[in-house]
């Protein structure tokens, strides 16, 4: 049986819901409007309130590019030091020297979303592969060590093996940690998988996470892209959103796998453990 924590335990905030690539494999061409920045101000508040809490994992994406936002560096800088661990995603196209500081000085975890040199060009479109990994290799160089790096890709059902073999062959030893991600959101459903996942467990995220969009409105998890939302950080804080009747209901629904709740009905991306959901490939630094 799960347990729900006095505050979530991790919590995503969304910077950036606009991106400046059109990736084949993500699911933003099934929605429209995907373009706001949240507010600084709302980004203040909510680390404000989750900063009584040092322990939860931070993490600063989700549907869009975080590096976007023009006040980037100025988030990094607000947020240092105030968490065990912050975490971003990011394509890297608009990882330039003048953030490198504030990543290092904000970050613990930063992973970059690629693909293999032959493929980069057609699925990321319009970044090209030979600028982006120039742009990695300087920031590693920065780097030195000090915030951990991942390098990560696709697995579509394009896919050739003989690709994943190559993108751990060129990543492995460059960065901390190489994952392959198992493409979801297939055929517009959020978190759905190709190949379907059977024997259906209770999904820990409920739990464990809460995530925060752009607008301030409040998600399941990461693959409730357009849900209703849970609630809204504008209005309520985070512990009245997660210790609410509704998160309650989503809980109970989830330990009883009685999935009523249409996001949650429709994924293939539970996760029956914390940080295990038991699809694609991790390979640690040695």
């Amino acid at each position: 049986m799960f347990k729900a924590p006095e505050f979530p335990r991790r919590l995503e905030i969304e910077l950036v819901s606009s991106c400046n690539l059109r990736c084949t494999y993500c699911p933003r061409h099934y929605l429209d409007n995907l373009n706001g920045y949240i507010d600084f101000g709302l980004f203040k508040k909510i680390v404000d309130e989750a900063s009584a809490y040092p322990e939860t994992i931070i993490v600063l994406h989700r549907r869009g590019e975080s590096l976007l936002h023009p006040r980037f560096n100025e988030m990094l800088d607000y947020i240092s030091g105030k968490f065990k661990e912050v975490q971003l995603a990011t394509n890297a196209t608009l990882l330039t020297g003048e953030k490198f500081e504030s990543l290092v000085k904000g970050l613990n975890f930063l992973s970059f979303s690629l693909d293999t040199p032959d493929n980069y060009d057609k699925t990321r479109v319009p970044a090209r592969y030979e600028a982006v990994e120039s742009k990695i290799m300087k920031f590693l160089a920065f780097n030195k060590g000090k915030v951990k790096t991942q390098a990560s890709m696709v697995r579509t059902g394009k896919t050739e093996e003989k690709d994943l073999d190559l993108f751990k062959e060129i990543w492995n030893g460059r960065v901390d940690r190489v994952r392959i991600y198992e493409e979801h959101s297939v055929g517009g459903v959020f978190g759905a998988m190709k190949n379907v996942r059977k024997n259906r467990k209770a999904c820990v995220m409920p739990f464990y996470e809460l995530l925060i969009y752009d607008n301030g409105r409040v998600g399941r998890c990461n693959h409730d892209w357009n849900g209703e939302p849970m609630g809204n950080v504008n209005v309520s804080t985070i512990a009245e959103i997660w210790h609410s009747q509704r998160y309650a209901k989503l809980r109970n629904e989830q330990q009883d796998l009685a999935l009523n709740d249409e996001v949650c009905k429709n994924c293939d991306s539970w996760y029956a453990e914390i940080g295990k959901q038991g699809t694609g490939d991790v390979i640690e630094k040695s």
